[in-house]
């Protein structure tokens, strides 16, 4: 069986790379603060940060060796699953590595208690943290505004491609959208949960929205048929993905493609990729 986490990792930046408009932030041509690291991974810089009503939070910063202040650079969001941390996202995503990602930045948060808005169990404004981090972002960093990404895992997968996506503010901030083994949650209750049908609430702000979403058919956490979990009720993946064609105004047809000895199937919904996923056979709860 293959292995999909360094395609995964490579075909995330390869579709992160892909926004041609360039935008430069306010960060543009102020020089780098004292203390800052540029480098692969080991050279990720720890950065505390206070939100408008006082609460703290960490994230692990990558500064790639190109980084310069004068030339915009991509900046990509990577958020680890429930349990789990900023750090063990950057050593799972591999998004510090210069083989993958030579030229944008990277930031790993930390979620209060390990988890991210969208879990039945958090209570914090993440959405609202992290737009406010983008904008102490940009104007620190040289950031080409036209080229914010955001993608995660498990419950970090579903804060990304569902909760941030669906935001009417978030949604306009960012440019794509990754989930991988993502726990999309919906409704307050597991009774009549059924994923090939359940309700997906989502309000963008914008469309389409680019959506990348990779699952195992193996993943036992988070089934990728869905089904009731945790007093929430998750939708099937080819349900969530489809709701989110017909949102994009894509209709609910896809292109199927077998891949990999028909261990990958590789469905596209629309045009240009607007909307893909990757069905990985026997993969498990994995990125």
């Amino acid at each position: 069986m293959m292995k999909p986490r360094g395609p995964v990792a490579f075909a995330l930046c390869l579709i992160f790379a892909g926004v041609s408009a360039l935008t430069k932030s306010s960060g543009c041509g102020k020089p780098l603060a004292s203390g800052f690291k540029q480098g692969g991974t080991g050279s990720t810089n720890k950065v505390s940060f206070t939100t408008t009503s006082g609460v703290e939070r960490t994230y692990l910063l990558h500064l790639p060796e190109v980084y310069t202040a004068g030339n915009a650079h991509g900046l990509i969001f990577s958020f680890h699953g429930r349990g789990k941390d900023g750090a063990e996202q950057e050593r799972l995503s591999r998004f510090s590595r210069r083989s993958i990602n030579p030229s944008m930045l990277v930031v790993y948060p930390d979620g209060i208690e390990n988890m991210w808005q969208g879990d039945p169990d958090a209570k914090t404004d993440d959405v609202g943290f992290v737009l406010e981090l983008i904008e102490d972002l940009t104007s620190q960093f040289c950031i080409d505004t036209e080229k914010i990404y955001a993608a995660g895992k498990s419950n970090g997968g579903g804060f990304a491609a569902n909760v941030l996506a669906c935001d009417p503010i978030a949604s306009t901030q960012f440019s794509a959208f990754a989930g991988i083994s993502g726990a999309y949650y919906q409704g307050n209750s597991e009774s009549n949960c059924e994923g090939s049908t359940v309700s997906v609430q989502c309000n963008p702000g914008r469309r389409p929205i680019p959506i990348f979403e990779t699952h195992g058919a193996a993943d036992e956490v988070i089934s990728y048929e869905g089904g009731p979990r945790r007093s929430r009720c998750l939708p099937s993946i080819p349900h969530f993905m489809t709701e989110w064609s017909e949102r994009n105004g894509l209709g609910s047809s896809n292109v199927s493609t077998s891949l990999y000895d028909g261990n990958v199937r590789k469905y596209e919904y629309g045009q240009a990729g607007v909307n893909v996923h990757y069905r990985i056979r026997y993969l498990g709860h994995q990125w």
